[in-house]
């Protein structure tokens, strides 16, 4: 298990606080999603039913959200990564319900955040070539009357952080 995952405690809301067995489960599961419910059970030191039990009870809290894969964007054709920050027009419920109803869904968008400072979302997005990038700005962003300025940074490396629990 690893350092950080020691104090976890969910969000409000969450239920009861974390224990050792759960900060071990969710330590493994964050290391490898992928592994087995028996070999998950052997690394904590608990019975694979208990294993089993304890996780589906982490998923109905809402403390796992899922297991997702994680494909290397240069395999599959999307090696051009950008950072995009946008400012909308104006800050009205409709405006921005409009904006985060569309943008997130499209396929070249791998994250959406809603920040505050001088832009109002950062989006990580992912497509083939500098001219589709140019492209999807022009289709999805720069033609939208609900965006007022966007400004487009290139991704060099993306270095992923730390994916699992964090220290309470």
């Amino acid at each position: 298990m690893s350092s950080s995952a020691k104090n976890i405690r969910p969000s409000a809301g969450a239920g009861e606080p974390l224990d050792a067995i759960d900060e071990r489960l969710l330590a493994e599961l964050v290391a490898d999603a992928r592994i087995s419910n028996k070999q998950l059970a052997e690394i904590v030191g608990i019975a694979p039913s208990t294993a089993l039990m304890r996780t589906r009870a982490l998923s109905e809290r809402g403390i796992i959200q899922g297991f997702e894969a994680k494909l290397s964007l240069s395999a599959i054709g999307r090696s051009v990564q950008a950072l995009i920050a946008v400012r909308l027009r104006a800050h009205d419920r409709e405006q921005i319900d409009r904006f985060t109803s569309r943008v997130p869904r499209l396929p070249a968008v791998l994250s959406t955040f809603h920040t505050s400072g001088s832009v109002d979302y950062l989006l990580h997005i992912a497509v083939a070539t500098t001219e589709e990038l140019r492209d999807w700005v022009l289709d999805n962003l720069a033609t939208d009357p609900v965006v007022g300025h966007t400004e487009t940074t290139l991704v060099f490396d993306h270095i992923q952080g730390h994916h699992g629990p964090l220290p309470g």
